[in-house]
């Protein structure tokens, strides 16, 4: 869709209220404006969540939790962390 919107005083502009509500923005509701080259694009903070989400998605085999993962390599981190320190201590004793 195209949408021609005059400029108002300092620069301001409304937003039709069909494009608002298709990108569901409420007043106060915030926006990111990116440029490129004499182009603009206008999108929400939820919308820039997803392409992110997206963008990585594809790094990360399906079915795979990476939270658990990370937990279960944090775990083992924590028990090689503690045998070390054990033996350090071991050895601290036997001085």
């Amino acid at each position: 869709m195209r949408y021609t919107i005059p400029l108002q005083e300092n620069g301001r502009m409304i937003l039709p209220s069909e494009l608002r509500n298709l990108l569901k923005l409420k007043k106060g509701d915030r926006v990111f404006i990116d440029t490129q080259g004499d182009r603009i694009e206008l999108t929400t903070p939820q919308r820039e969540r997803r392409r992110a989400q997206e963008m990585f998605r594809k790094f990360v085999p399906a079915g795979q939790d990476r939270v658990d993962q990370l937990i279960a390599d944090r775990r083992q981190d924590a028990k090689i962390d503690v045998v070390a320190n054990s033996k350090k201590q071991d050895r601290e004793m036997k001085l």
